[in-house]
This record gives C-alpha cells, sequence and structure tokens, in this order.
C-alpha cells in the first residue's frame, strides 16, 4: 500500500465511513429506487396487495356497520342527515329498568357456580389445568349458569330489550348443545373412517354428504321428519308405544329438534378436520406403545388426543363460530318459532333489519360480531398458551 493511500478498513471502505456518524445503511425509499430492499422490506412490499384486499372486503364493511350503530337510522321515519346518537343502541340492548339484581334469588344456584369456578381456578393454581383452560371453562360456568336461572334485572325490573336476551340465551343454549354433541359424534365418525379397511370410502362418503347439503335444505327436510301428524320421527314412535310429541309447536321440543338437526348437519365437518389431524399421527408411534404394552385406550388418551389437540381447536373454533350465527337452520325449520323459542341472534337481526330499523340491527350485528371474536380469541390462547 502506498503512502498517500487511505487506510482502508477490511470492509474495503476507508476508515472515516466506518465510523457510526460517519457510515449509515441507505433507508427504505433508496433502496426501493435502487431495486435492492432487504428481506423484510420486499415481504412488506408483497404484503400490501393483501392488505388492501382485506381492508376493503372485511375491515370497511365492519367499521361502517359500526358507525352505523351509533346513528338513528329507521327507513320508515324520516330524519335528517342520520343523527348521531351515540350508545344509545347499546344501552337498549344491554341493560333495562329499575334493575335490582337480587343476590337471594337462586341463591342455592348461584353459589354453586361460584364454586364451580373457584375449583377451576384452585386447580389451575395448583397446576392441575392451564390457565387458558381455566378461564375458557369459567366463561361456560357463568353463560350456562346464567341460562339456567336466568338473565334478569331484578324482580321489579325489565330489560329495555328482553327480545334480545332470549335471543342470546337461544343462542347461547343451540351453541353449547350443538358444538358439544357435533364433537362427541365427529370424533368417532372420525375414528371410524381412519380405520384401514376397504370400506372406509364409505364411511368418508358418509362424511360427505351432510356438509354438502345446502342448510336450508336440510331444515326443511327435518322439519317434514318432526312433523306431528305425518313425520317420520313420529311415526317410529307411535310403532314402538310411544306418544310423539308436537316437536315443531311447542318450546322444548322444538329446541331439541333443532338441535338433533344441526348435530346431524355439521358432526360431518368436524369429522372430516379430525380425520385429516389422525392421518397426520405418525404411525411409529402407536408401534412403540404397543411394543411397551399399552393398550387401545392407553393409546388413545396418550397418543391420539394429545397430537389431536390442534384439530381439536381449529374444529371447535369454526363450529363455534358458526352455532353463534345459526340463522338457516331454525329459520327453514320453524321461522323462529313457535313464538321466540327459537329465534337466534342471527334471526333477530334479520327480523330488526326486515322491520326497517337498521341502526338498532348494526348494533346487534356488532354484539354478534364481539361474541364471535371474543370466542376465537380465548380458543387461540388455549391453544397456543405456553404456562
Amino acid at each position: 500500500m502506498s503512502a498517500g493511500a487511505p487506510y482502508l478498513h477490511k470492509d474495503g471502505l476507508p476508515l472515516a465511513l466506518t465510523t457510526p456518524h460517519a457510515y449509515r445503511r441507505p433507508g427504505f425509499w433508496r433502496r426501493l429506487r435502487t431495486g435492492n430492499p432487504t428481506e423484510a422490506q420486499l415481504g412488506l412490499i408483497l404484503l400490501i396487495p393483501a392488505a388492501l384486499v382485506l381492508a376493503l372486503v372485511m375491515f370497511w364493511p365492519i367499521a361502517q356497520v359500526l358507525w352505523q350503530s351509533l346513528h338513528f337510522e329507521r327507513l320508515n321515519v324520516p330524519a335528517r342527515g342520520r343523527p348521531f346518537i351515540g350508545f344509545e343502541h347499546y344501552q337498549r340492548m344491554l341493560w333495562g329498568s329499575d334493575m335490582t339484581w337480587d343476590a337471594r334469588h337462586l341463591l342455592g344456584w348461584r353459589l354453586l357456580a361460584f364454586a364451580g369456578a373457584a375449583g377451576l381456578w384452585w386447580g389451575a393454581a395448583r397446576g392441575v389445568l392451564r390457565r387458558p383452560t381455566a378461564l375458557i371453562w369459567t366463561v361456560i360456568v357463568v353463560l350456562v349458569a346464567g341460562l339456567w336461572m336466568g338473565y334478569h334485572p331484578g324482580e321489579a325490573g325489565r330489560w329495555n330489550d328482553a327480545r334480545f336476551w332470549n335471543a342470546f340465551s337461544i343462542t347461547l343454549l343451540i351453541t353449547v348443545a350443538s358444538v358439544a354433541g357435533s364433537f362427541l359424534v365427529g370424533l368417532p365418525l372420525a375414528l371410524l373412517a381412519n380405520v384401514e379397511s376397504r370400506w372406509r370410502w364409505l364411511v368418508r362418503i358418509a362424511l360427505l354428504i351432510p356438509w354438502a347439503m345446502p342448510r336450508v335444505l336440510v331444515g326443511v327436510m327435518f322439519a317434514w321428519l318432526f312433523n306431528y301428524t305425518n313425520g317420520v320421527v313420529n311415526d317410529l314412535l307411535g310403532r314402538a308405544g310411544i306418544a310423539g310429541p308436537l316437536w315443531l309447536s311447542r318450546a322444548e321440543p322444538a329446541m331439541w329438534a333443532a338441535n338433533i338437526t344441526i348435530v346431524w348437519a355439521t358432526s360431518a365437518f368436524v369429522g372430516l378436520i379430525l380425520l385429516a389431524g389422525l392421518q397426520s399421527i405418525d404411525e411409529s408411534l402407536y408401534e412403540a406403545a404397543m411394543v411397551d404394552g399399552a393398550s387401545r385406550l392407553q393409546r388413545f388418551w396418550a397418543i391420539t388426543l394429545p397430537l389431536l389437540r390442534p384439530s381439536i381447536a381449529v374444529a371447535l373454533i369454526f363450529r363455534t363460530l358458526t352455532a353463534i350465527q345459526t340463522f338457516d337452520i331454525p329459520y327453514a325449520m320453524t321461522q323462529g318459532g313457535p313464538g321466540r323459542a327459537l329465534e337466534t341472534l342471527g334471526i333477530y337481526v334479520s327480523n330488526t333489519t326486515n322491520s326497517l330499523n337498521l341502526g338498532y340491527a348494526a348494533a346487534l350485528a356488532v354484539a354478534l360480531f364481539v361474541m364471535s371474536l371474543a370466542i376465537t380469541v380465548l380458543y387461540l390462547r388455549w391453544i397456543y398458551a405456553d404456562d
């Protein structure tokens, strides 16, 4: 190196340019102009079209419905400029008049529910349960206890919108019953379809048929099956010497009929997701367990269920979301009747829209969205819990 040449750094740059104050990496826009973005910048650029599409088809409609729920908008009432009313729709939906909330109402059942929730968190503190699992079961206990004891504003009070709480209770009952039923029916179907046999293709086709059928068609078909005078169900019960109930004309039998129909239509979906999870389990795990002398039941509890946890969670997420948004089958069977015995939140939103009260219908839709989002967050927290 000549005496007049500047001293060079090991990267080939003059020493003066390698100091923290003198040497800086090219900025984002400079890299774009030169056509040399980093991997992170390139990934961000490639995500921009997808983000724009999501904003257009998902976030913008949600924001529009939320904004509409804060305004007075009835098509049968003249109003200038759709005046802003804030949270009046939500206050009408969630609150009431003369709210007393007497704690003595069904005190024994309330204490039992409280003891159940406390037991769950005691188990979480002792390490028997994971905290997300305890949280999910606590929410279930609270909701089921509220459904059993009634969501009421007190002896002298009344709801501003009792119809919303009725629809909420119906939706909650259908969600709990149909999700549990779909899982209890779908898991054996998945295990049966995963058995090595030349006839398993028949079981897999049987799994596809209920899920492929339109829900409205399923509702109409089962409405005929549960018909009091000409239905197949009451005919079979009569042949067995049992008097069939008025399935679709009484509240409790109608709820049973709707849940049976929903379980029949949706258990195939749960079975297909669990079947995909079963096929991803390495067979060598079962072979090693058999060598160690594990029974079939032990292999199921120690290998199948733990490795099926992600598939179970995915199936429960989708099944719970569709159950919360239930509309088609109860509407096709009884149009939400008898009375309002099967009026779910989805049906209530539709009926409110048909009555031209668009602002309040938007508030109901937002409440339905919040319920779906909360359930999804709880499930995801349960799946990806590290504790």
